[in-house]
């Protein structure tokens, strides 16, 4: 493997739909605990840690690139959905001339691997020596997964997906999970041999018969512990795959001592100044490079009406859907991309409340510091990891209903003494009666803050008349 980690590059693939799911998002940006599952992989890819990060994008990949903005990550775009193979000799172009190996990832299914599991297998293909390794898993239920083949001596043969396998290969319980490492110079001249399948695509998978059809060993790394690896094709998985990841997180976080916990829009961000400027400025300029507004306020006045409608019909900010909501009202749907780069290129640290930087930087020597707010999975969690303050953010978790789902970050933290900031009442109400000893404050700014309690036996404990009252407040009560 050449010097180490040094010479590794992964290829994480996350142009795919995931039509089965039934969501319009791309696969990669469907929540799990709140996060888009591909940050989960990202993670574990930076703690290994693997310098050099190259991801395919397709579908929506405005939306993918839009959630990772300012990541060091280098994209390739997979115009046309040919497959794996195809996606990843896309990436393999652009990888560094020095690389030595590549290790693939699927950027949805790779969300539960533990960095030192990665670390073994990646140290296995360097002691193994061959030019393609690969990790499996034996699952109790293999349906829809692709079937690992060995010959009498145990070694690995091949990869049948499902729709392919005979009745006797079905019964077979060792399956992909899409995690490989190739020797790159091998990988560049096996690629060009992989041929379109019936369905017109070009996958990955071939690739194990190809190099066992040139005398190749491969290398298989099984995972022994199966809770590493979880396929997500359905909504169904897509709930396990929750309560998985909810599980763990609970296992994680049971020895946090203290936790604050803060929305980020009227707590740390000033969503009216940003409401202006893209009225005054972003908005007028926009259109008019699309189509010269005859009237522009008018234009305007039409944006913020599309944007609250869709609010209103989805219960919660999306700026995906609005930014496609409102090109089809206006009938050109050349300007959603548009709308889209426009809010993910804010300058959000431009909008900060007064005292918001200083509140994070105080609070988070004391404890973990964790974003918990609601909007689309796309633009939300972006926002917060570009302020100047990110470093100091423990966890970000992002909902379209954060309400239902504070007994999550209950149990998350249950043996945490808990801080919560929040402009909305109904929020600080709902952690007070599910956790008495929760200290709340309410930060009365933004358009929620004249709301009265609706109960006042959870009342908020505080009350502050801005984020830099809040800041004052954090010195004098909740600091060491």
């Amino acid at each position: 493997m050449g010097n180490g980690l040094n010479s590794v590059a992964a290829v994480v693939l996350a142009g795919g739909k995931g039509t089965r799911i039934g969501q319009h998002l791309p696969k990669v940006l469907y929540p799990v605990v709140g996060r888009p599952m591909l940050h989960y992989t990202l993670r574990i890819i930076e703690e290994i840690p693997v310098p050099e990060i190259y991801m395919v994008v397709g579908f929506r990949a405005i939306d993918v690139k839009g959630s990772l903005r300012n990541k060091k990550i280098k994209f390739v775009y997979q115009k046309e959905q040919l497959g794996t193979a195809q996606a990843v000799s896309l990436a393999v172009k652009e990888v560094s001339p020095d690389t030595k190996d590549v290790i693939v990832f699927n950027g949805d299914d790779s969300a539960f691997f533990e960095p030192s599991t990665l670390r073994k297998f990646m140290e296995s293909h360097k002691v193994f020596g061959a030019p393609v390794s690969l990790i499996t898993v034996k699952m109790p239920n293999p349906r829809g997964l692709g079937r690992i083949i060995r010959n009498e001596e145990n070694e690995i043969t091949g990869i049948v997906e499902e729709k392919d396998a005979t009745e006797s290969e079905r019964e077979i319980k060792e399956v992909n999970t899409g995690c490989f490492i190739f020797d790159k110079e091998w990988l560049t001249g096996a690629l060009p041999a992989v041929e379109k399948n019936q369905s017109g695509e070009y996958y990955l998978t071939d690739l194990i018969g190809i190099a066992v059809k040139a005398g190749e060993k491969i290398n298989a790394f099984l995972l022994n512990d199966a809770g590493e690896w979880l396929s997500v094709n359905t909504q169904e998985e897509l709930e396990e795959a929750d309560k998985k990841m909810l599980e763990k997180l609970i296992k994680q976080k049971s020895g946090v001592k203290t936790v604050f916990i803060l929305d980020a829009d009227n707590t740390l961000l000033d969503t009216e100044a940003i409401k202006k400027l893209i009225s005054s400025k972003l908005v007028p300029e926009l259109l008019n490079k699309f189509e010269p507004a005859k009237d522009p306020s008018m234009a305007v006045k039409v944006f913020w009406d599309e944007y609250d409608r869709t609010r209103e019909e989805l219960k919660y900010v999306s700026i995906p859907d609005f930014s496609e909501n409102f090109a089809k009202r206006v009938g050109d749907e050349s300007l959603a991309p548009a709308i889209k780069e426009m809010f993910y290129g804010l300058p959000f640290n431009d909008f900060l409340l007064e005292g918001a930087g200083d509140l994070v930087k105080l609070i988070g020597p004391q404890g973990e510091v964790i974003i918990f707010t609601d909007g689309d999975l796309a633009y939300q969690p972006m926002k917060v990891k570009n302020l100047s303050f990110s470093g100091e953010v423990d966890e970000i978790f992002v909902y379209e209903d954060k309400m239902g789902k504070i007994p999550d970050i209950i149990r998350i933290y249950k043996n945490a003494r808990k801080f919560v900031f929040d402009d909305k009442v109904t929020v600080l109400e709902e952690f007070k009666r599910m956790d008495e000893n929760a200290i709340t404050v309410h930060l009365k700014q933004g358009s929620y803050k004249d709301l009265p309690p609706k109960d006042e036996k959870f009342r908020a404990d505080f009350e502050a008349a801005s984020t830099r009252e809040a800041l004052n407040l954090v010195k004098n009560n909740f600091t060491k």
